[in-house]
Formats: structure tokens, sequence, C-alpha cells
């Protein structure tokens, strides 16, 4: 205060001209500098009550402001997260469930590969079934052919005796 009052421009009283900002300003406390006495303020830098009252109340009206505003911003704050919370288990529950089908199409994957696997293992004992009944219808009409060789060389035989 005391730089400002050595800096500050006179009034014509020769007293030190007060800053604007500093005109509203009403000192709760007397301030000690050494000199005990009267306050040294002349007349026209008497406290403006009026002035001082109105700062306050505008600092009250800005701190409720900047409240209402904070709490604002809180409300939504929290409607964010919880959208984004609720986003996320929705997110979660479709991973689960996407999971889930993959598991059950791996299954059922798996299901139709053992079936391909047995239905190739029918299909070659099948073949090889059926190759052995070739073998064996060949082998039997082999037998017929040699009978019927034999029948007819026995028949031939007595009709010509």
């Amino acid at each position: 205060m005391i730089a400002h009052a050595v800096d500050a421009p006179l009034h014509a009283a020769g007293h030190p001209a007060t800053p604007p900002q500093e005109r509203n300003v009403v000192p709760l406390f007397a301030e000690q500098d050494g000199a005990a006495g009267p306050d040294p303020r002349g007349p026209e830098e008497a406290a403006d009550w009026p002035g001082a009252i109105r700062l306050v109340r505008d600092v009250g009206a800005r701190v409720r402001r900047a409240r209402d505003l904070a709490h604002d911003l809180t409300k939504q704050s929290q409607g964010l997260i919880q959208r984004s919370i609720t986003d996320a288990e929705a997110a979660e529950q479709r991973a689960r469930v996407a999971e889930a089908a993959a598991q059950s199409a791996m299954r059922r994957a798996a299901k139709a590969e053992k079936a391909a696997r047995l239905a190739e293992e029918r299909a070659r004992s099948a073949e090889e079934q059926m190759r052995a009944a070739r073998a064996g219808e060949a082998e039997a009409r082999l037998w017929l052919g040699r009978l019927y060789a034999c029948l007819r060389d026995e028949f031939d035989a007595l009709t010509t005796e």
C-alpha cells in the first residue's frame, strides 16, 4: 500500500490519488506503520460502505454463479459418466453374446467335422466291402464256370457212350 501511495499521482489537495480498484476497499483493521493516530486519509478518501457492500454482493453473485456452473458441469459429467458406463456394459454384453455365438459355431463346426470324418470312414469301409464282394463274386463265377465245364464234360461223356 505504501509503495502505491508514493508512486500514485497527487490530488489537488496534495493527497495521493487512489486507483479506481482501491476506492471501494474498506479497511477492516487500522494499518500499523509505526505512527499511531487518527486515519491519515482525507474526507475524499473516506470509506465507501455502500460501494463495499455492492462489491461484496457482486462477489457473492459471482461465487453463486460459479457454484451453479460447477454444479451443472458436475451433473453433466455424471450424466456422461453414467452413459459411458451404460455403453461399456452394453458393449461387454454384446462381446459376451458374440463370444458365446463364436464358441457355439466352433462346437457346431467340430461336430460337423467329426460327422464328415465318420461319413468318410463309412464310405471307405463300404468301398472295401464292395471290393471284397466283387472279388467274392468273381471267385464264385470262376467256380461256377469250372463246375459248368465239369458237368458239361460229364454229361457229354454220358451222352456219347
